[in-house]
């Protein structure tokens, strides 16, 4: 089935990585494990406080984004081949509208984060959700992304997965990826070939 839509998660992928999720992990107070979820374990006092250290991370990392090298010709391929975009993040859409503001080549066709209703990564529903909005099914998307909920909530939901190799243990998930990447330069070669 040719591909019509390319799905990017957006921190680490599209961008530089810049959060230290240890550090927010330490300042919140949780030992380890995906924060969201540990978030929605605390007392409404400390998950306000644990809002507070997560907004103040990400809108730091966000008023300093480098985009990850490649990404701005991937786009123009894209554009030229008419292809679909999306970006599905467990981010703030307000750090989405950073990124688009600062690079307005980045446009996209829906976008997904952390505030939209239904589960987030790494379950299959964003992905689904997507995939509807756009008119494909999920066997017609790429996702893109540079951690192990990326490559799940794409291999769940049926779409093609492609891991960017920029976090620290991006050996420890690749088996879930269908593609692997070290520059976003190279996404093009594995879209051409699904065209």
């Amino acid at each position: 089935m040719a591909i019509k839509a390319i799905i990017f998660d957006q921190d680490g992928t599209l961008t530089v990585p810049t959060l230290d999720f240890d550090l927010i992990r330490r300042e919140m107070g949780i030992k380890d494990g995906p924060i969201l979820e540990a978030m929605l374990l605390m007392s409404p006092d400390e998950r306000s406080r644990a809002d507070e250290i997560l907004h103040r991370h990400e809108l730091q990392a966000a008023t300093n984004y480098q985009l990850n090298p490649g990404v701005e010709e991937v786009f123009d391929f894209i554009r030229k081949n008419k292809l679909k975009t999306a970006i599905l993040t467990r981010n703030q859409l307000m750090m989405v509208e950073m990124l688009t503001d600062k690079f307005p080549f980045l446009t996209f066709d829906t976008v997904i984060t952390r505030q939209d209703d239904g589960p987030t990564k790494p379950d299959p529903y964003p992905v689904r959700k997507i995939c509807s909005t756009l008119g494909i099914e999920p066997q017609e998307a790429i996702m893109v992304g540079d951690f192990h909920f990326d490559l799940l909530t794409g291999k769940n939901a049926g779409a093609q997965t492609v891991l960017i190799t920029t976090a620290p243990n991006w050996q420890n998930f690749s088996h879930d990826a269908d593609h692997i990447i070290h520059n976003m330069r190279d996404l093009i070669n594995i879209i051409k070939q699904m065209l």
